[in-house]
């Protein structure tokens, strides 16, 4: 699932590509990816024609202002009343090609001897055109992300907007905030503490791993058990495996591709996660891993204690 450098990457990189670009059509070809109003998606859902009509139509000659994120999800704001929100959940994807580039071919899924394709290709759900004759695809291998069209009236509304701690790359993010957030839930451990998008907003499984290494702590030790040395250095791994992993576009480990078409490389630069079996890069110690309520987490038994 992109996390939040993903998801910053696309908003950094689609930004100057489609503020004030006009709308000159919108394509659904799969009804059960678009949704129109505040309400929840639930994870089975209906195929409804007439509300990928409405979302096109009203669409239909809007121009984007603006593209931001809040967590995991993507605010597209249109001239007038209305905004887009995208949640790209588990294999999401926008690209954007110009008008030059709309034969491109593009490797969709960072994995050996998958070719090359053009788009619209058959994960491809819903494609924007606008008058300039560029295009943005939305993609999603596994059908559980979504468009969603909301007035602005409505964003107070989206549960998915609400109940997020902070943005861990905003200034206002300092460390007495973090120490108050560690008194919160002193018995949780740090693995599951960082993925709570309630206490910290955007943080994964691939960016938990991370910071836990580079704080030289064990995923599965407690809040309560850090010492002041570590705590700060819990907190330095915040800030800085999340800002190293934006200035490499994120990391492509299967499915995440940039809107150029490009891949993230950051993966290239992950100390642990993914690597169980291997041996670490700075001590030689094999990675081990362990399950968090169904979720893996990777450490170095050696330079993590």
């Amino acid at each position: 699932m992109p996390e939040l450098p993903e998801v910053e990457t696309v908003i950094r990189e689609l930004r100057p590509k489609l503020k004030n670009k006009k709308i000159k059509e919108v394509r659904v070809m799969l009804s059960k990816m678009v949704a129109v109003g505040p309400h929840t998606l639930p994870n089975l859902r209906k195929t409804d024609n007439s509300v990928a009509f409405k979302f096109s139509e009203v669409i239909k000659g809007q121009k984007i202002t603006d593209i931001k994120r809040r967590a995991k999800l993507i605010i597209i704001d249109l001239q007038g009343k209305y905004a887009i929100l995208v949640h790209l959940k588990m294999t999401g994807q926008l690209i954007f090609l110009d008008k030059k580039h709309l034969d491109k071919q593009l490797r969709l899924l960072n994995i050996e001897n998958i070719k090359p394709v053009r788009l619209p290709a058959k994960s491809t759900h819903v494609i924007f055109e606008f008058t300039d004759g560029s295009r943005l695809y939305y993609n999603d291998f596994r059908q559980f992300g979504y468009l969603k069209l909301v007035t602005d009236k409505e964003l107070p509304q989206v549960k998915d907007l609400q109940g997020f701690g902070p943005e861990p790359l905003d200034k206002k993010f300092t460390y007495e905030v973090f120490e108050k957030l560690l008194s919160r839930r002193a018995n949780a451990q740090i693995k599951p503490w960082l993925l709570d998008p309630t206490i910290i907003a955007g943080i994964g499984n691939i960016y938990s791993d991370e910071i836990a290494f580079y704080a030289k702590v064990r995923p599965m030790r407690t809040i309560k058990s850090l010492n002041d040395k570590e705590k700060k250095l819990v907190f330095k791994g915040i800030k800085k495996i999340l800002t190293d992993a934006v200035k490499h576009y994120g990391s492509s480990v299967g499915d995440f591709v940039r809107p150029s078409g490009d891949w993230g490389t950051y993966g290239l630069l992950h100390k642990v996660y993914g690597r169980a079996g291997e041996k670490c890069y700075t001590c030689g110690t094999v990675i081990k891993s362990l399950k968090f309520n169904g979720r893996t987490g990777s450490y170095c038994p050696s330079c993590q204690k």
